[in-house]
């Protein structure tokens, strides 16, 4: 159930990603930096509103910014769910 779930988190994040910074998602690995891709401050935000809305989790918007990486904030959002 967590791989699934993990697995999920990434699909829509990549998928995500790679609408916002143009990257195509094949591209973007769970090593990606965030910033690297040019993810900007303004989607940052929204993207993680799009993961609250998707998944039902609460995450302070500013969690974006204290991952480096794609992986980094997937295992965020999966602390999330174990919090609730």
């Amino acid at each position: 159930m967590i791989n699934d779930r993990k697995a999920a988190v990434l699909d829509f994040v990549r998928t995500r990603l790679s609408a916002v910074t143009k990257v195509p998602s094949a591209e973007i690995e769970s090593s990606s930096g965030l910033i690297d891709l040019g993810l900007q401050s303004t989607d940052a935000v929204l993207l993680c509103g799009e993961v609250e809305d998707h998944f039902h989790v609460e995450l302070d918007p500013s969690s974006i910014f204290e991952n480096e990486t794609l992986a980094d904030f997937v295992e965020t959002v999966l602390a999330r769910f174990e919090d609730q």
